[in-house]
């Protein structure tokens, strides 16, 4: 299957990669309640508190059997005492029973046996033998011999006490959380969750500036299940020819009052999205952190060079080191347990800041393509990705070139269903994509918004994508 855009989306996840791997790793640790740990990232490894199973189960369906050796004979099946499964049933403990003679009762499979009974034979095995006992119709061919112990899962057989659980590093889901309640663990140790802040800095023209850039970027953050708190700053006035009467409004701040206020929020938080004011040269001096030493730049895109994507700008730094450096050797090792490599890894403790200056179809593209992806990776310190989809197109379209841009996006509609004449519902294996001619786009323009939902990003050349071509795209 050959795909359209495979080269730039290769491009972005290249990007992402090395982005995760300059990324500094935090190493604070804490203990939390097994009730608390879904999605948490193990800090050590995880050893068992019990056995498992705690207690004898049964492995089949059929009768349960407390006998004391095994059954050949039937007269040795006439002393297995008559059924007991009213017992069980209607006691109200059916773990106790009144008798500690030979018996029998019927069972399910994966059932608590305890200390009741010891042995499982399917109903197949147990008929001719009640037969043969009771019902004076023996057939000695179908007399299988009864084992002790057959039929049973055995205390410990998935794992015993003290036995590896979880390895560190390990995500936990929900079904790594029922394993680690089912080992009888209560608390664990996890990475501590990173602090999220955004940060706007912008002027407080209400009238003007309606802040949808700054709403969108709060509601991806409820929609993505992160806490956050929302910072705003005043862009600071350098005051550079003091012999200017400029009237004191108090729409800006002195320098010292902003570098003050970054660098106490680079010292509270982990992940900051920074957003405000646009990219332009005329306003880098007015708080879009260029002379802000204490940060250092990790990655970025567009600047001092050709523009990558129509409007879209990311630039990502790193904070002052909060304490010292952590340093841990890891030892590698080969399926058969022998060491085969060590590697001595650093843990740093600084805030990252993202920022992601522009319009509104800046910051939808940003946060999709590197805003959400660079958050799971700082917590959970590898590479993640954004979740393109393959759809088809239903149309020819050409893409025009654009000399401004290296490369640029496509609006369009993706679907994986259609309706017949008749009102009768199709669904497409393979979603298909309609592109939206919008024309001479504005990063400011949400009108087609009510036919979109989702964007195509392509390599700036003259192409012509045919009918049914294949293309990566990314909803919104």
């Amino acid at each position: 299957m050959e795909i359209k855009n495979k080269k730039i989306i290769d491009n972005i996840l290249n990007k992402l990669t090395s982005i995760s791997k300059k990324m500094p790793n935090k190493n604070s640790i804490e203990l939390v309640n097994l009730n608390d740990c879904l999605g948490r990232k193990v800090a050590e490894d995880i050893y068992a508190e019990n056995d498992y199973p705690e207690i004898k189960i049964s492995k089949i369906e059929g009768k349960l059997l407390n006998i004391n050796h095994n059954i050949n004979s039937v007269e040795e099946f006439k002393k297995i005492e008559n059924d007991v499964s009213g017992s069980l049933a209607l006691g109200e403990n059916p773990f106790i029973l009144s008798t500690e003679n030979n018996f029998s009762a019927n069972i399910g499979p994966y059932m608590k046996v305890g200390k009741i009974g010891n042995t499982v034979i399917p109903i197949e095995k147990y008929l001719p033998w009640f037969d043969a006992a009771f019902l004076k119709n023996s057939n000695s061919e179908l007399l299988k011999e009864i084992k002790v112990g057959e039929g049973i899962i055995e205390v410990g057989v998935d794992y015993k006490k003290n036995d590896l659980i979880l390895k560190k590093d390990d995500i936990i889901t929900n079904a790594k959380k029922a394993l680690i309640r089912q080992a009888g663990i209560k608390e664990i140790n996890v990475y501590k969750n990173i602090k999220i802040a955004i940060l706007c800095v912008d002027y407080e023209f209400e009238e003007l500036n309606k802040n949808f850039e700054l709403e969108y970027i709060q509601d991806c953050m409820k929609s993505w299940g992160y806490k956050f708190e929302l910072i705003k700053v005043k862009p600071f006035n350098l005051e550079f020819n003091n012999n200017r009467n400029f009237e004191k409004t108090g729409m800006t701040t002195t320098f010292k009052i902003y570098l003050d206020e970054i660098k106490k929020i680079t010292e509270s938080f982990d992940y900051i999205v920074a957003c405000g004011l646009s990219n332009s040269n005329y306003f880098s001096r007015l708080g879009l952190f260029k002379q802000l030493n204490f940060l250092h730049k990790l990655s970025s895109q567009g600047e001092n060079e050709d523009i990558s994507f129509i409007g879209n700008y990311f630039k990502m730094m790193v904070g002052s080191l909060r304490s010292p450096i952590q340093y841990e050797n890891i030892t590698y090792y080969n399926k058969e347990g022998i060491p085969i490599s060590n590697r001595r890894k650093s843990y740093e403790d600084r805030a990252i800041i993202s920022y992601i200056p522009g319009y509104i179809l800046d910051i939808i593209i940003n946060m999709q393509i590197f805003i959400k992806p660079t958050i799971l990776s700082r917590i959970y310190g590898k590479p993640f990705f954004p979740n393109f989809k393959i759809g088809k197109l239903t149309h020819d379209f050409e893409v025009k070139d654009d000399y401004k841009y290296k490369n640029k996006f496509l609006w369009a509609f993706s679907s994986n269903y259609t309706y017949s004449e008749s009102g009768e519902l199709n669904v497409k294996e393979i979603p298909e994509i309609k592109i939206l001619n919008i024309g001479d786009e504005r990063p400011d323009q949400l009108s087609f918004m009510k036919y979109c939902n989702c964007f195509i990003p392509m390599i700036n050349n003259n192409l012509v994508l045919k009918k049914d071509d294949y293309i990566y795209y990314l909803e919104i």
